[in-house]
């Protein structure tokens, strides 16, 4: 239980490491804003099955707002690098993001101590921001060949120049 409790949590430095856990009293009582402007440190738990293998320099700048119906608005940017596996050498390739997130948050998502983990919405839209393809630019024209193979691009497939084009033809006749 104690892992999974570890693993749910986000962490803030601000001059010491703190929980991303927001203390709501200011907004709940003063009805005040929370402005947040704090750098993340994510666990490596939540990196695995995700396709990023580390974060670097997350940092989260917004607020949280109490809005007239009760419910919560949370704005900023969320933005950092991610180390992600090139698709073509798996070599470490450093992917900048910049996400702008707006979310509502209903007043269930609050705890009885009046304090609120933004670590889902955070997570999630880091996620979102991961690319599907990443190759580094030094490898963008590298020659994927070897002794009797090469690889070929859907092109080259449909192009005449096509070495199977021969044989897809001789299988269609059959």
């Amino acid at each position: 239980r104690k892992r999974l409790i570890f693993c749910k949590k986000y962490y803030i430095i601000i001059r010491q490491v703190k929980f991303m856990t927001i203390d709501l009293f200011n907004l709940v009582v003063n009805n005040k804003t929370i402005n947040i402007d704090s750098d993340i440190i994510i666990p490596n738990e939540y990196l695995e099955n995700s396709g990023i293998r580390r974060l670097n320099n997350i940092h989260f700048k917004g607020n949280i707002k109490k809005l007239v119906d009760d419910t919560y608005s949370l704005e900023g940017v969320l933005s950092g690098t991610m180390i992600l596996a090139d698709d073509i050498t798996l070599e470490d390739y450093e992917y900048n993001f910049t996400s702008e997130i707006e979310e509502n948050i209903e007043e269930t998502s609050i705890n009885l101590q009046k304090t609120l983990d933004i670590t889902d919405i955070l997570w999630q839209n880091i996620l979102i921001e991961v690319p599907s393809k990443v190759v580094n630019d030094k490898n963008k024209n590298i020659k994927l060949e070897g002794n009797g193979w090469r690889l070929i691009s859907e092109d080259d497939l449909n192009s005449k120049n096509n070495p199977l084009s021969e044989l897809e033809d001789l299988l269609r006749k059959e």
